[in-house]
């Protein structure tokens, strides 16, 4: 281990992070695996304490604040956001570790291998070779393309256009 204020602070970062991530991992994996469990916490009529008494025993090894950032999450009704909390988190811990940085490339229709490839080949210029390409399918997103790469953002997507387009002509989205 490289032995500077650097590499300490991101080994403290990284530490303090993990436990975070394996806490939240628990509670998302349980929601994708368990119907039942996932029925209940999206119910819209069940009051969030009970969803959060629901999950309690996946934290029972956490730290009481996970256990509050979840009932946050649930109070707030953005228990849905879950994934994607996670997927930022282990960007952090990567980008901060001097790891690969997470690409995620969303197309409204699956890209060829060699689009793939190209749009690969660009995003190396531009950030440098120590990416993890990612690629998912969102209809919602008409066509274009939207990349994230670490926190930055870059949405060439149809209905980003669409949305600008409405806003400069003042219409209200309904």
């Amino acid at each position: 281990m490289e032995r500077t204020p650097e590499a300490y602070t991101r080994g403290i970062l990284a530490a303090t992070l993990e436990p975070w991530i394996d806490g939240l991992e628990k509670v998302n994996s349980a929601l994708q695996t368990d119907v039942k469990l996932r029925s209940q916490v999206e119910d819209p009529s069940v009051e969030p304490l009970t969803k959060g008494a629901l999950l309690a025993p996946l934290l029972s090894s956490s730290s009481p604040e996970i256990g509050n950032f979840i009932n946050v999450l649930l109070a707030n009704n953005d228990l849905g956001y879950l994934d994607e909390i996670l997927a930022l988190l282990s960007t952090v811990i990567q980008e901060e570790a001097g790891g690969p940085q997470r690409v995620l490339v969303t197309s409204a229709v699956p890209l060829t291998d060699d689009e793939q490839e190209r749009l690969r080949t660009r995003l190396v210029q531009q950030f440098g070779s120590n990416l993890q390409f990612v690629f998912q399918v969102d209809p919602e997103i008409l066509g274009g393309l939207v990349v994230q790469v670490g926190d930055k953002l870059i949405d060439d997507s149809v209905r980003s256009r669409l949305g600008a387009l409405s806003q400069s002509l003042g219409v209200r989205s309904s």
